[in-house]
């Protein structure tokens, strides 16, 4: 990989809602507005706090940094995808890969409606 790529002031992005067992989750992916492509995620619980929060924050730096460094994001989506915890499937990890796989493909238009 190459070193990190400094960010740029501005970028455009997508904030996805998807809901874990954590509960609501707040997933923001932007991208770079040289090429387009994802560089940096924040994941923000419903609620604020917990040992969640801070596992989600170090695990989205740590995304970002390999995101500007030059990783493939189709790599985010193999690495989190099917990951379970103590509450079985539909764990945060496999909520972040969920939205990386609606960035790469495409957020359908119906998506983009006020949720409920």
């Amino acid at each position: 990989m190459s070193p990190t790529l400094p960010r740029s002031v501005v970028m455009a992005g997508h904030t996805i809602i998807e809901m874990s067992n954590c509960g609501k989750l707040f997933i923001t992916i932007n991208r770079d507005p040289t090429n387009g492509q994802p560089a940096e995620v924040f994941v923000r619980f419903g609620k604020a706090g917990g040992c969640g929060s801070a596992v989600m924050d170090g695990m989205s730096r740590m995304i970002s940094y390999g995101l500007r460094s030059g990783m493939d994001p189709e790599r985010v989506i193999k690495g989190l995808d099917g990951i379970g915890c103590h509450a079985g499937s539909n764990s945060c990890m496999e909520a972040v890969a969920k939205a990386f796989k609606l960035v790469l493909q495409g957020i359908p238009e119906e998506m983009m409606e006020v949720c409920p």
